[in-house]
């Protein structure tokens, strides 16, 4: 029956419309919200009527185990202990597993389909880390909450701050990278009452805080299936960050290492030269004690800076020691005590060494006194018997014959001329820029 106006005309298309939302609104049962009262009613269900009993696994057939599925999320790196081979972490387990003894049909109670449960009263696995390296116990607190759902799915997330043990590899310290685990297992359960598995996801870093010190380069998990205990391992690389290392350590021991030749540079005269080689090795020795504070005290991995610093030390023990017998020949009376023959003969073989070598850089033919009677190049006889040819001085030929005019503080030149060392400090006046190279 169509409805019509008084005018007897039809009503309007917006009276059809109010007409039909309000049958459709009619017949819409009625929602009531949820209330503390349904969940109360849902806990006395549980706790009371069922009588729920946290100490009994909550699996019908007691034969099998339950399946635990583990997920670790990584927030942050606390410290990495590397003398102590100890490793800081805090972050949080996701632990799922199903209840069947915390199910509902949510229809009675008023479609509550889950609840938060304080984690002591209910079952839980009891998760420790098994590499800690602080008191044994389990994770999470009594302050934490379980999340139930109705089809007896639990999960529960304790956060934690854990301490593991690490086994380091400083080989290739400050450029290592480390390898640590965290293992986790049901301390109580063996796996056929209880049988952890790894979750979907592995280390989670979607909340983690990257440290000054150290990269996650890699993660892995996996379970351990051969053991008796269900265990689940958690794997991460750490890189470390070398720029601090590189600045504070590695470059000065590098300087001091260059410095270590350079003694060879200064007169015997000097009286610096004997105190400067022990200083570079006293500095070298400084630095060698803070490396090994850094590093961990074992013996199955040596660094190679460790083993550079020691070489160092080494070579430097015998700088010092090579200096002051120098010293010692320099200044000794050769009035007082005559030079011995066969330290004669020494320097007689270090100067002949030394003229061919500067022979074949500039041929030349010279008299006995010294003249230069045949060479390239202008020529200058000076006061101390040197022969300049262009930018190039040559001493000349010393009469080998004359053993008694050779003196002690030859003798320490031939000495020092005799180390492989010594052409390295030469040349390192050549970098500096020196023009007028003088062999003396």
């Amino acid at each position: 029956m169509a409805i019509q106006s008084r005018a007897g005309n039809m009503a309007p298309p917006e009276v059809y419309a109010s007409l039909l939302v309000f049958l459709l609104m009619s017949h819409i049962p009625k929602i009531n919200p949820q209330t503390p009262d349904d969940t109360k009613k849902l806990l006395t269900k549980l706790f009371t009527t069922d009588a729920y009993n946290k100490a009994v696994r909550p699996i019908d057939d007691q034969t099998k185990a339950i399946s635990v599925s583990i997920d670790f999320s990584l927030t942050g790196i606390i410290e990495f202990d590397s003398q102590k081979e100890r490793l800081t972490t805090s972050g949080y387990l996701t632990i799922t597993w199903n209840d069947s003894y915390l199910q509902w049909d949510p229809s009675n109670y008023n479609r509550t389909s889950a609840i938060f449960i304080p984690q002591d009263n209910v079952w839980k696995p009891d998760i420790a880390l098994q590499n800690g390296v602080s008191e044994f116990k389990g994770v999470g607190s009594s302050d934490l909450l379980v999340y139930a759902q109705n089809d007896g799915s639990v999960i529960w997330s304790p956060y934690a701050i854990l301490q593991s043990t690490c086994k380091v590899d400083i080989t290739y310290f400050p450029f290592d990278i480390q390898t640590c685990s965290l293992k986790f297992t049901s301390w109580s359960y063996t796996k056929y009452q209880v049988q952890l598995i790894e979750g979907n996801k592995g280390i989670v870093l979607d909340e983690y805080d990257e440290s000054s010190i150290w990269i996650v380069v890699g993660s892995s998990v996996d379970t351990l299936q051969e053991l008796v205990d269900a265990t689940v391992v958690f794997s991460m690389k750490l890189k470390r960050k070398p720029l601090f290392i590189l600045l504070n350590i590695t470059v000065p021991i590098i300087m001091l290492s260059v410095l270590s030749v350079c003694v060879f540079i200064l007169p015997a005269e000097s009286s610096e030269k004997a105190s400067f080689s022990v200083t570079v090795f006293l500095a070298l020795a400084v630095f060698l004690t803070i490396v090994t504070s850094t590093l961990p005290q074992n013996s199955d991995k040596v660094s190679i800076l460790s083993v550079y610093m020691v070489i160092m030390e080494g070579f430097n023990t015998l700088t010092v020691m090579l200096t002051l017998f120098q010293l010692r020949l320099n200044f000794r009376d050769v009035d007082a005590d005559p030079v011995p023959s066969w330290l004669i003969k020494l320097q007689t073989v270090v100067e002949r060494i030394r003229t061919r070598r500067w022979k074949k850089i500039q041929p030349a033919a010279y008299t006995q006194d010294g003249v230069l009677i045949s060479g390239p190049g202008n020529t200058d006889i000076r006061d101390d018997r040197t022969v300049e040819i262009t930018n190039l001085k040559v001493l000349p030929p010393k009469d080998t014959d004359a053993e008694s005019s050779v003196t002690w503080k030859e003798i320490s030149v031939a000495v020092q001329r005799s180390l492989p060392i010594n052409a390295i400090s030469q040349n390192l006046l050549k970098v500096w820029g020196k023009n007028d190279i003088v062999v003396s």
